[in-house]
């Protein structure tokens, strides 16, 4: 269940890629992955691949000191409870609220700067800082990019955004998991791995 958590973390706040736009296959941002043969598949891949892992996910040892500040979030019962009466927006924040299947409230909770876009911030209900979100390239505008670090530094995911409906999500370690169209994850082959309700 944890894992399933970890893998939709990064999508309920549409988090901005810079990439070459000539190229035919990150410029086509129709959804045809289902379409696509094995040799579209892999040159896609490949490529999203070589955006987000160019200088590679290590962990940083910085995210603490860097975010300081931010570390116990001091209004979390106000932004809690906003995030579960379902606001999009609260105290100049944009805001999400997480929750597990079938649970009546949320377990965490995120909040996106509305004019600094650059990072997501992750909380617990006890207001605690758990991930954060670094979105690279022309956010709100699509393809863009994010990388998710436990607060503890270690990254847990790199999610790259072709268009609202459709994200390539790939492991830390550059592994490609698979491509998200709405609410299903499929792998390579089409077949549907996961299913998400927060889309």
């Amino acid at each position: 269940m944890f894992k399933k958590f970890l893998i939709t973390l990064c999508f309920l706040i549409p988090l901005g890629v810079y990439a070459n736009y000539n190229d035919v296959y990150v410029a086509d941002i129709q959804y045809d992955w289902i379409n696509k043969s094995e040799l579209e598949k892999d040159a896609m891949i490949s490529e999203i691949h070589d955006i987000m892992f160019a200088t590679g996910l290590n962990k940083r040892h910085d995210l603490k000191s860097l975010f300081k500040d931010k570390l116990k979030d001091k209004n979390h019962t106000d932004n809690y409870i906003a995030a579960s009466a379902g606001y999009k927006e609260y105290r100049g924040n944009k805001i999400s609220a997480f929750y597990y299947k079938k649970m009546q409230n949320p377990f965490m909770y995120a909040l996106q700067g509305k004019e600094d876009t650059s990072t997501a911030f992750y909380y617990d209900v006890m207001g605690n800082l758990r991930y954060v979100d670094f979105i690279n390239g022309d956010y709100p505008d699509y393809p863009y990019y994010a990388i998710q670090y436990r607060i503890s530094g270690t990254p847990v995911s790199a999610v790259y955004y072709i268009s609202e409906d459709c994200q390539y999500l790939y492991k830390p370690n550059g592994e490609f998991e698979g491509v998200w169209y709405k609410h299903n994850l499929y792998n390579k082959s089409n077949k549907i791995i996961l299913t998400r309700t927060t889309y």
